[in-house]
């Protein structure tokens, strides 16, 4: 598969390795409704819908929507929505989690229930898919969500965790980028000689992953060709990165939230490193970026199967 740059690369993908069969938790939400409706008439999912029945069908006949083949599974309580939507994917039947009209925590904490059985030795990290006006590429950046202030091993898993969804994206070798408040080491900034330890350790493991890791950067030397070269900073991932890895949950969720509310960005939230992919798009997301949410845990998925 080519690398894919955008969203609309993206649904295509989607849709040429679909249907994925995929579950959603309290799916009494029109957004999340509309977005499974379109990712089901593009071939992309197959959806089951757990929340309340009555709700779901009401949403549905007032906005006319198509739920077509999509099973329904009534259920009043949205953490018990949450339970039984993990329950399906531990069984098979799903290969994709999608958080409706639930908070995140409750949705995460059900899949990650021991006796659920969808936890793996990895770490559990967010990966934001972002497409960003003006840009190339595709932009994936972690973690704005789940593991908040991370330990040096827990960012090389959240940097591995990031680069598989990469490679699922079509990108054979990504350039990962691990972002500080300055672009060499600072005694004073410890991040910067965390980052340079982990570059220099760990560069057998980026290597067996595919990748090429490289920091401390600043953002923007990090993928603008031509602050790189101003700023002096030489290598295959100065100014071309693909992922960026922040330091801690408030950097990378105050990015995500400037690249959507200032320049117009949109993003796909996925959580990996369980069996499956987990899409936790956001209550405020309009349904075409939940759309985009759904096809990239699909396309996600699908890679997963294949690999």
């Amino acid at each position: 598969m080519p690398p894919i740059k955008n969203y609309q690369q993206l649904l295509a993908a989607a849709a040429a390795v679909g249907p994925v069969p995929v579950v959603i938790a309290a799916a009494h939400e029109y957004e999340v409704l509309q977005a499974a409706c379109e990712a089901q008439a593009q071939g992309i999912i197959r959806a089951i819908l757990v929340g309340r029945a009555q709700s779901i069908r009401q949403i549905a006949h007032a906005n006319g929507l198509n739920l077509g083949t999509m099973h329904i599974i009534d259920e009043e309580d949205e953490a018990t929505a949450a339970e039984k939507a993990m329950r399906l994917v531990s069984q098979g039947e799903a290969k994709v989690a999608i958080k409706g009209q639930v908070q995140t925590s409750t949705f995460l904490r059900a899949a990650l229930a021991r006796e659920v059985g969808l936890r793996t030795n990895r770490l559990i990290s967010h990966v934001g898919v972002f497409e960003v006006p003006g840009f190339d590429r595709l932009l994936f950046i972690s973690d704005g969500g789940v593991v908040l202030y991370p330990t040096k091993e827990q960012k090389i898993e959240i940097i591995s965790n990031s680069i598989a969804v990469a490679r699922g994206f079509g990108i054979q070798q990504p350039k990962v980028a691990l972002l500080a408040a300055a672009d060499e080491v600072v005694a004073d900034l410890p991040v910067t000689v965390e980052i340079a330890e982990i570059v220099a350790i760990m560069q057998e493991r980026w290597l067996a992953e595919g990748a090429l890791v490289d920091g401390p950067f600043l953002l923007d030397t990090a993928v603008s060709p031509e602050i790189a070269r101003q700023r002096g900073r030489v290598g295959p991932v100065a100014g071309y990165a693909e992922v960026l890895v922040g330091p801690d949950v408030e950097s990378v969720n105050i990015m995500a939230k400037g690249i959507t509310y200032f320049a117009g960005g949109r993003m796909a939230g996925l959580v990996v490193g369980g069996k499956v992919p987990l899409v936790v798009g956001s209550r405020a997301d309009p349904p075409e970026t939940r759309l985009v949410c759904i096809a990239a845990g699909a396309l996600l998925a699908a890679e997963y199967g294949n690999s």
